[in-house]
């Protein structure tokens, strides 16, 4: 019985973390791109619509991602592989917050309460900002979901 709950757990932060960069890449991968080749108000109304269901949807698998893998590094303990691995990626989720926070969510924030038809001038910066942020942290939540995996595949053979 012990076995199967922490196998549940093991899932469940694996789902986390796999919902968190699979949010973060289909955003990166499919809406970034073609949202970058949208007139300036079409961009906006837009990135509007995404903010109602990506803002509310990827705080709760990231931090959920975040919290699961410091559970597995103590669970596994911070000495062995298993831990270290899922500890590296509770680090590189909470870099994806970190990188979030200051950036990406305000600039959410910023054009939720922008006019579609009188978009401010610099709005060309702020979607390449926006973007940077963006890709830089998908690329540390990729490598996190992967140590995620591995972490679990190494606990599984001890």
């Amino acid at each position: 019985m012990k076995m199967e709950v922490e196998n549940s757990f093991v899932l469940v932060v694996l789902l986390f973390a796999a919902l968190a960069t699979g949010g973060l890449m289909v955003n990166w991968i499919g809406l970034g791109r073609a949202m970058s080749r949208l007139s300036v108000s079409a961009y906006v109304e837009f990135h509007q619509h995404t903010n109602h269901t990506f803002d509310p949807y990827m705080p709760i698998v990231i931090v959920g991602a975040l919290a699961g893998g410091i559970a597995l590094a103590v669970r596994y303990g911070i000495h062995s592989i298993s831990g270290q691995l899922a500890a590296a990626g509770a680090v590189c989720y909470a870099l994806v917050l970190i990188i979030t926070l200051p950036t990406n969510l305000r600039i959410n924030h910023q054009i939720e309460s922008g006019d579609i038809q009188n978009p401010p001038r610099e709005w060309a910066q702020t979607r390449a900002r926006w973007l940077r942020g963006h890709v830089i942290r998908t690329l540390f939540s990729v490598p996190a979901f992967a140590v995620y995996v591995l972490a679990a595949m190494s606990n599984v053979s001890r």
